[in-house]
């Protein structure tokens, strides 16, 4: 398939699915649908590292803390052994972080199409846009089915998530000379880009970028929800008035 076939599809699949939602979003049942998409995400999160497996890309075994898009599909199936209170955490970030999921699911084929020349939609490519479909989608589900709310507190509670996991993974750089997020002291990356001359710079702007991302997820996770709350009134309220009329 091609690649921009391959997005193309994968972009309608993700407005139809969020239409869904949108339109069901007070009979949505959550253990259920909470279960498909952890389900999905282990499925095209295997896939992906099956295929990067099969090419050699894997040198250091199952993808988890090499980045963070990697990190969150990892977290997603995690979050049925967690506690309430962890969760709840977990949840918030997953939310918050829809907006750069989305992004992802471009970015990544993009870049191989314009800078590398690779138009074939393999199963690597593919699974990776996949899996940052499904997180994108589920980070709006979680809002919109009222298990994560759009304010200070979830916000909070994100970016502690967030940052702390990756200040996690720099402290395993710094003792186990591991490459946890690219930001081992001696080879340092912003998404295997060198944007800045020392590892404090590049932290920096790493904490800075995680920081700012979730900031605008969940400003644009409370616009979305509100908007359709707003539009559920108005149909209810249509609807209403059209009862009316036609018993008159």
């Amino acid at each position: 398939m091609n690649m921009q076939l391959m997005l193309g599809v994968a972009t309608a699949c993700y407005f139809i699915s969020l239409l869904l939602i949108c339109l069901y979003k007070h009979r949505i049942n959550t253990k259920i649908c909470n279960a498909v998409f952890i389900v999905a995400d282990m499925i095209f999160f295997f896939c992906w590292n099956y295929a990067y497996a099969e090419k050699g890309w894997l040198d250091d075994g199952f993808m988890t803390l090499e980045n963070i898009s990697p990190f969150i599909f990892t977290v997603i199936p995690l979050t049925l052994f967690m506690n309430k209170k962890t969760k709840e955490f977990a949840f918030s970030a997953i939310a918050f972080l829809h907006l750069g999921m989305f992004l992802a699911l471009f970015i990544s084929p993009e870049y191989e199409v314009i800078f590398r020349m690779k138009t074939e939609a393999t199963l690597a490519y593919a699974g990776e846009a996949i899996c940052h479909m499904i997180a994108s989608l589920f980070g709006l589900y979680l809002v919109l089915s009222g298990q994560v709310k759009a304010d200070f507190s979830h916000w909070i509670k994100s970016i502690v998530f967030m940052l702390g996991t990756i200040t996690f993974g720099v402290f395993l750089n710094l003792t186990l000379d591991t490459y946890c997020f690219n930001m081992n002291p001696n080879k340092y990356s912003i998404y295997m880009i060198n944007i800045f001359d020392s590892f404090e710079a590049t932290m920096a702007a790493y904490y800075l970028g995680v920081f700012l991302v979730l900031t605008l997820g969940m400003q644009s996770a409370y616009a979305f929800n509100k908007l359709v709350d707003k539009l559920h009134i108005q149909h209810k309220a249509y609807k209403i008035v059209q009862s009316r009329k036609n018993k008159a």
